[in-house]
């Protein structure tokens, strides 16, 4: 009986001793740390950090819904966790606040503030270096690729292109420059298109680029090389001629285009009006594979063989492709296989000394049996040869 009582008194205080113990507070506290627990921001798209330092697992909770501000990542275990902070562009003048409620699971939490404001707008730049003209006219083909050095202290810098240039006007970025490419053009007529530059998200630069088609007013024309065929030493170079005159016609016919030949007499008395003063032709016969006698009696027939200043020189092609073939998209690009220019002869295109284009007549013309046409465009390019030599009073 004595041991028993001797055991429940020893159970008995062992107990009471791990209850008062269980109430006696340890020496492991809970702690969180948030630095720093508030940021101010500038009005651009823009990235900071901040750490975490924690005993327990944690999350945040965002006060209200401002979605132009995130937080990654937004839970966390113990330890040091390094955390990202983005904001989106400001966009109008009036400022904004962002609250985040940092939480540990010891019950602790911390309070996070991002403000952004525009007050250090004006201290942000977008320029290009050389302070350049942000407008381009470029030339219809072999355009160099264009290279421009952005500076900007805003975090990073993007572009983009406009909409509907995006299948001739390209850009990529290359560290710190702009370089921007330009195709071909593929009509007679010029475009337009924009290459827009941004940083911070909120900071703009737009350059404009106008290319030149290819009968646009001062666009270069294509240099070429035609010969007789069968005939040694008669390739004749486009530039040739145009480099020995003040105004050159490069004059785009076929023997068996009525509308042509309706206006040939109408040519020839162009030439001799005007060729004792600086005027050349350059006649480019778009004629049919198998028919080139047809073309020589032509030629013969109606004294066009060559002289000092007006030559003219075959290409002879299958018939379906007498008019849309490697000669003619040297003028006329692609927009004679799209069907957006449905004439190609006759054609009357006018170049200075230099080769550039100053005048065009290429309406689809309705000349055959229709004298009151002939004489309409006849005069019409009297009168600009006349103006453009200075003679034989218009």
């Amino acid at each position: 009986m004595k041991a028993r009582l001797i055991t429940r008194f020893i159970v008995t205080i062992a107990l009471g001793l791990t209850l008062f113990s269980s109430c006696w507070p340890t020496d492991q506290t809970g702690f969180l740390v948030v630095a720093p627990v508030k940021f101010v921001m500038a009005p651009v798209s823009s990235t900071k950090t901040f750490w975490v330092k924690t005993s327990g697992n944690w999350y945040v909770e965002q006060v209200g819904h401002e979605d132009w501000c995130t937080i990654y990542p937004d839970k966390g275990v113990p330890g040091d966790t390094q955390v990202t902070l983005r904001v989106t562009p400001l966009p109008g003048n009036e400022p904004r606040m962002a609250i985040f409620l940092i939480k540990s699971t010891t019950g602790i939490e911390k309070t996070l503030t991002v403000e952004q404001n525009n007050s250090d707008a004006a201290l942000f730049y977008l320029e290009f270096f050389g302070n350049i003209d942000p407008s381009f006219n470029v030339d219809p083909f072999d355009v160099d690729p264009i290279k421009l050095l952005v500076n900007t202290n805003a975090p990073d810098w993007i572009f983009s292109v406009s909409e509907g240039a995006k299948k001739w006007l390209f850009a990529e970025k290359d560290k710190d420059t702009l370089v921007i490419s330009v195709a071909d053009v593929d009509r007679p007529t010029g475009r337009e298109g924009t290459v827009t530059v941004s940083a911070g998200g909120s900071i703009t630069s737009t350059l404009s680029l106008r290319q030149a088609g290819l009968h646009d007013f001062g666009a270069p024309t294509r240099n070429f090389t035609l010969g007789i065929p069968g005939v040694a030493d008669s390739d004749v170079a486009f530039s040739y001629i145009y480099t020995r005159a003040r105004i050159t016609m490069l004059l785009l016919w076929g023997s068996w285009c009525g509308d042509c030949t309706a206006f040939m007499p109408e040519v020839k008395k162009l030439y001799d009006e005007f060729s004792p003063h600086g005027f050349k032709i350059y006649g480019a016969a778009m004629e049919i594979e198998g028919r080139e006698q047809e073309y020589f009696d032509y030629i013969a027939g109606n004294g066009l063989e060559d002289t000092e200043g007006w030559i003219n020189r075959p290409i002879f092609n299958p018939v379906e492709a007498r008019k849309v073939n490697a000669f003619s998209r040297l003028f006329y690009g692609d927009a004679l296989l799209t069907g957006e220019v449905m004439n190609f002869v006759p054609a009357f295109i006018f170049v200075d000394g230099g080769g550039h284009v100053r005048k065009v007549y290429v309406n689809n013309y309705r000349l055959y049996e229709n004298e009151a046409a002939v004489r309409s465009l006849y005069y019409n390019m009297k009168t600009y040869l006349s103006r453009q030599l200075q003679c034989c009073g218009g």
